[in-house]
């Protein structure tokens, strides 16, 4: 690399350079116009504490991506303390460094700078947060910025700032930008004075008189703004601190990021390359390509790529040249490729896109098309009207299965076409979709491998094809089947809930949908009589929570609330569930309720104390459930749907685990359901047979275990040991753990996963002595047998990664425990749990290595021990 050029391309600079750093360097010089007396009133009130310690900044990297609200990049940094607040200026004088390379910062990474003071109350000493701005690293250029700046520090008090993360949230939401583009004579002299100052302009002999007449009128503006300002610098680095040359964005060839946002701004190079390399005339040679092996080995390479790992321009350029052979040879795996491979914003190769998108084999699976619908796909809309035509295709058992993701993608929709879409085009659409998929599919290797005159390059580049949205595709899918209509109905209202953490504008658009759900509901006896279902199942469902409110507030023990239960489900029961036809149950709505009994109901021992019901149908059958309340079950319900889907996929390949995948339905978050399945916990075998070799000998009334029995065992044990690996699911004591009569093996209560545990050193997988000895020991066939299983589940779950990429991707903004805390790292943790860059031998033999390592693990079994102290205290 050539200092002495032109421009540096952002992608060429590392971190060291010669042994001398290239890092981006900001110094904060001061901050003007600053009065103590102004920031004396927390919460509306007067506090002579308030605002009283010293000074300080606290800044972070941000990207600002749409509709991605993980804006925050690493962690925040303080600047050191002012001196003395009583100066004007306050003179901080701090170098910054930034923690990436030039490489790293994208044109949509910026910082945001906070700053901070103290007051003290009653409770101690806390953070007052004062101002705020955020700026971009690069300008409307695409030029890093260089040299002097005053950026406006925007007042945080009329905001209700909790910490700094709702801080740089209320600087992004309330666009308080650091330029003072609110007064522009004053924006225009600091960029006139910038430009000036790293020699951009002709200097003449009357720049020294300008420029102090400028310089003056500055002060005027600044001090009739009455404004604060915070005057930084940017320069090149520490080792080049006197470097002018500018720094333009250019994207990596490299990948360094996991994900970047498609360019809406091209420079003409691009637009002629792309004309060149991507016309009409091009494509009648490309279907005609083959790969080598070099480029094959290429291709798999590029298709073996997680979703949310972009392409660089090398990789998109081989997708599209190879385009008509993917297409015909991989059309599973090649799908997403090839769409992030287009350039959407060329018209041209826009019409090739879509009219081979026409023509693309059907999908054996509905898992690919996920991909279409999370984030990065959200200023796409072709492509995502095309996910969902494709998922016209899909059962409706694997509606069901993805339909609670479905629901969560309309965050990512257009919600301005949702909420002015007409109820009435649903069915028009429908039939619409139905005839352009059936025209299409007889001719599709056809036109595109036969005559290559009956594939029409040039349609109006202003015309899809596919016309359904997604909100209009959950619609008629909802009302074609009641299973479906049931879960999409609680999953809409649990978006719209006041507890739920959506913004108002999304819970307005959820709100939209459900009310045009509802009103689809009409047009025959059959609908109506679902839309009268769906009501009841609310009063029903509103009714027992204020119940079960009324039972869990009520002062005493455990079994004076048992009995409370018992008394007003006997006096309340019949109301609840006495409606004109019979009332489908909200967690499996096949199961027909006739009534509750009362007698039976109880509470569990546990904090929230959830209650154990007995529902009992029309035709006599029973179904115990578990309503919980004071908890949220959304993380449940999302791992017991991986574990659902992993099921499927496992038995797709005549390889049964024997998973216990039990259904769990939030009606709030703060109430909902869980399906009972009866087992014992491995604590309480432990507690009263002493061992699980007894205990399923007992059960089994025999003095050795039945090999049925042991292999179901066996294949639980491994099924369970897989998947609470590849979800890092935490807090496995062995309350948590059931056991069956029948030997099958299974988890409960998932509130920490993807490496969270509350537990110190826990391990990768809970596998205990007395688990292993139920085997034989290390030394068994049958322990071989369980390895082998649990290597077999792996490598099959492995091959399906990006399904469970996608499905996590389509939740991030639901505000869902451990995952919104930081979705990037739940990401990152299942990508190194499937270990997706390793050749899949090597990531099963670690796999294998780390559920041997928790063998041997002591400390799980002492903290075991106090588990069970503080349950036994707590009893």
């Amino acid at each position: 690399m050539d200092l002495n050029i032109i421009y540096l391309r952002s992608c060429d600079l590392p971190k060291i350079y010669k042994g001398k750093s290239l890092i981006p360097h900001m110094i904060i010089k001061s901050l003007s116009a600053f009065k103590a007396e102004n920031f004396k009133k927390i919460k509306g009130r007067y506090d002579s504490l308030a605002c009283y310690g010293e000074l300080r900044l606290a800044y972070c990297i941000t990207r600002i991506l749409p509709m991605f609200r993980m804006r925050r990049v690493g962690a925040w940094t303080y600047t050191n303390f002012t001196k003395s607040n009583q100066t004007d200026p306050i003179v901080f004088g701090d170098g910054v460094d930034m923690p990436f390379p030039y490489s790293w910062l994208y044109h949509y990474s910026g910082i945001c700078l906070v700053l901070l003071s103290s007051y003290t109350d009653s409770k101690g000493v806390h953070d007052q947060y004062i101002a705020g701005c955020h700026i971009f690293f690069y300008n409307s250029k695409r030029t890093f910025r260089n040299g002097d700046y005053d950026f406006v520090m925007h007042p945080l008090d009329a905001y209700d700032v909790q910490d700094l993360d709702s801080a740089l949230n209320c600087v992004i939401d309330n666009n308080l930008i650091a330029k003072p583009k609110s007064i522009p004579e004053l924006n225009n002299l600091l960029k006139t004075n910038r430009k000036l100052m790293r020699g951009e302009f002709l200097e003449t002999p009357l720049d020294q008189q300008s420029l102090a007449v400028a310089m003056h009128r500055i002060d005027q503006l600044k001090l009739a703004s009455k404004q604060m300002f915070l005057s930084v610098k940017f320069i090149f680095s520490t080792a080049y601190p006197f470097l002018r040359v500018p720094v333009v964005f250019q994207r990596s060839e490299t990948g360094d990021l996991a994900y970047v946002e498609m360019s809406k701004k091209w420079n003409p190079y691009d637009e002629m390359y792309f004309k060149m390399t991507r016309t009409v005339s091009s494509a009648y040679e490309d279907r005609k390509k083959i790969p080598n092996q070099e480029i094959k080995d290429r291709l798999k390479a590029i298709l073996d790529l997680s979703f949310t790992d972009r392409l660089t321009p090398a990789d998109s350029d081989v997708i599209w040249k190879y385009r008509f052979y993917l297409s015909n040879k991989h059309p599973e795996e090649a799908l997403s490729k090839f769409i992030v491979a287009v350039q959407w914003d060329f018209g041209e190769q826009r019409k090739q896109a879509i009219e081979l998108l026409k023509v693309w084999p059907r999908l054996s699976s509905a898992e690919r098309i996920l991909e279409l619908l999370t984030q990065p796909f959200s200023d796409l809309p072709v492509c995502r009207l095309y996910a969902v035509s494709r998922l016209q295709d899909a059962s409706d058992e694997d509606i069901e299965l993805y339909l609670y993701q479905l629901v969560q993608a309309l965050h990512y929709e257009n919600t301005e076409a949702i909420l002015k879409s007409d109820l009435a085009i649903v069915d028009e659409q429908e039939a619409q979709t139905s005839n352009m998929e059936n025209e299409s599919a007889g001719s599709s290797r056809l036109s595109l491998y036969g005559q290559m005159g009956q594939l029409d390059l040039n349609p109006d580049a202003n015309e899809c094809p596919w016309k359904m949205n997604l909100a209009e595709f959950l619609i008629q899918r909802g009302r074609s089947n009641f299973r479906l209509a049931n879960y999409l109905y609680w999953f809409l209202k649990l978006e719209v809930h006041e507890d739920t953490p959506n913004t108002p504008a999304m819970k307005n658009v959820f709100n939209h949908v459900l009310s045009r759900f509802m009103a689809s509901l009409t047009g025959s006896e059959t609908l109506l009589g679902w839309y009268a279902d769906l009501l009841n199942q609310t009063t029903f469902v509103d009714g027992l929570y204020d119940l079960m409110k009324q039972v869990i507030e009520t002062n005493g023990k455990r079994t004076a609330k048992i009995e409370i239960l018992q008394r007003k489900l006997a006096e309340q029961g019949p109301a609840l569930t006495n409606f004109d036809r019979p009332l489908p149950f909200p967690l499996d709505p096949s199961f027909l309720i006739a009534e509750i009994d009362a007698k039976s109901a109880t509470l569990f021992k546990s904090t929230t104390q959830p209650a154990l019901l007995k529902l009992i149908s029309t035709t006599g059958e029973i179904y115990q459930v578990i309503f919980k309340t004071g908890d949220d079950l959304r993380q449940d319900q999302l791992v017991l749907q991986m574990l659902r889907l992993m099921d499927v996929i496992l038995k797709k390949e005549s390889f049964d685990l024997h998973l216990t995948p039990y259904r769990v339905l939030p009606a709030s978050c703060r109430h909902g359901f869980i399906e009972f399945v009866r087992g014992v916990p491995i604590a309480e075998v432990s507690r009263q047979e002493g061992s699980i070799t007894k205990y399923l000998q007992n059960c089994n009334r025999s003095p050795t275990i039945p090999m049925h029995v042991l292999e179901t065992y066996m294949r639980s044990c491994a099924g369970y040991c897989v998947i609470t690996y590849l979800l890092g699911v935490g807090d496995r004591h062995l309350e948590n753990i059931l056991l069956t009569e029948e030997g099958k093996l299974f988890h409960i209560d998932f509130s920490f996963i993807f490496g969270n545990d509350p537990k110190m050193m826990a391990p990768n997988v809970r596998l205990t002595k007395d688990m292993i000895e139920t085997m034989g020991g290390t030394k068994t066939e049958l322990f071989k047998n369980f390895l082998n299983s649990g290597y077999t589940a792996f490598l099959n779950l492995r091959g399906h990664a990006n399904v469970f990429m996608a499905l996590l991707s389509l939740v991030q903004d639901a505000g869902i425990g451990d995952i919104a805390r930081d979705p990037q790292k739940s990401f990152d943790f299942l990508k190194e749990r499937f270990l997706l860059d390793r050749p899949g031998e090597e990531a099963s033999q670690r796999f294998c290595k780390r559920v041997l390592d928790g063998i041997g693990s002591v400390m799980p079994e002492v903290i075991e021990k106090i588990h069970l102290l503080m349950q036994y205290m707590r009893n």
